[in-house]
């Protein structure tokens, strides 16, 4: 179920001689409507079908799109406030728009940082860097489970988003019983249709932690100083902590990056293979 697409990305965006929109303004001077129109004249980092990444200046980027809810700037400040490496969010706001699929659009102004995507240079690293950089990403994810929430989904509220609640999400879930109920009902039907074992048992959720949920190359940026940092937040919020080696594993692309990762993570083989089962019905009948 991995989302196999290409993002377009305007070569100046990364220009490291560029000159940019904002590089000779304060961010704090301007209207959020005029940061807005900046969606769609300045250089794409990123873009590709509801989300739009631009660079403002040599130190910030702004994230805009139909897909950027609310969940995912406030997900940001935790995560930083846990001492994980991801861009500093300036300023957030949304935008009622009945035209996108969540009935908003939204915006983030946040820290640019300056480095190469992992995915366009992990191939060409020694493995000694590689190993380098898998065990940053291990300590991330230690330190994003080390932090507990009391409620199932994204910071704040809203619709949970990732692999495991298809592409149209699922929820908001009131609670916890509301979350075991959904997935159990997909395991029902995995079941019915010989994609899971009959024998294996129902999901039980009893702890929350902070979850990215998209642990990736494409998702990682390796900066001068070989410091790692994630990016990319939609999909994180408070789930079980099987989530996010579930989803680590199910990726295709870079292999070698996802097994370093995830061996040296502790594991709860049950729950993602309950997660597993469920990924057939999530991929042919989302709705069901």
């Amino acid at each position: 179920m991995e989302r196999v697409m290409s993002p377009y990305t305007d070569p100046a965006s990364r220009a490291a001689d560029g000159t940019f929109p904002l590089d000779q303004t304060d961010v704090h001077t301007l209207s959020n409507e005029s940061l807005a129109g900046l969606l769609y004249s300045s250089p794409a980092l990123y873009d590709l079908g509801q989300t739009t990444v631009v660079r403002l200046s040599k130190t910030l980027a702004m994230k805009g799109g139909g897909n950027v809810l609310p969940s995912e700037a406030a997900v940001m400040h935790v995560a930083a406030e846990a001492g994980i490496r991801t861009p500093r969010v300036h300023r957030s706001w949304q935008v009622d728009d009945d035209t996108k699929y969540f009935g908003t659009m939204g915006y983030i102004v946040m820290d640019y940082i300056d480095g190469q995507p992992l995915d366009s240079c992990w191939e060409g690293l020694s493995n000694e860097r590689k190993l380098k950089v898998a065990n940053q990403v291990v300590k991330m994810i230690s330190k994003l489970q080390s932090v507990k929430l009391p409620r199932p989904g994204p910071i704040g509220g809203g619709p949970c988003r990732g692999q495991f609640f298809t592409h149209y999400t699922a929820g908001p879930f009131g609670d916890t019983s509301e979350m075991q109920e959904w997935f159990n009902h997909k395991l029902e039907i995995a079941k019915a249709w010989n994609k899971a074992p009959n024998d294996i048992p129902d999901f039980k959720f009893e702890e929350f932690v902070l979850t990215h949920q998209d642990v990736s190359p494409r998702n990682l940026i390796l900066d001068a100083d070989g410091q790692v940092w994630l990016v990319d937040w939609a999909d994180a919020g408070a789930y079980p902590r099987a989530f996010e080696t579930a989803a680590i594993s199910s990726q295709s692309s870079f292999p070698d990056f996802n097994n370093m990762v995830v061996s040296r993570l502790p594991r709860y083989q049950q729950e993602e293979e309950q997660l597993h089962s469920i990924e057939y019905v999530l991929s042919v009948a989302p709705l069901a």
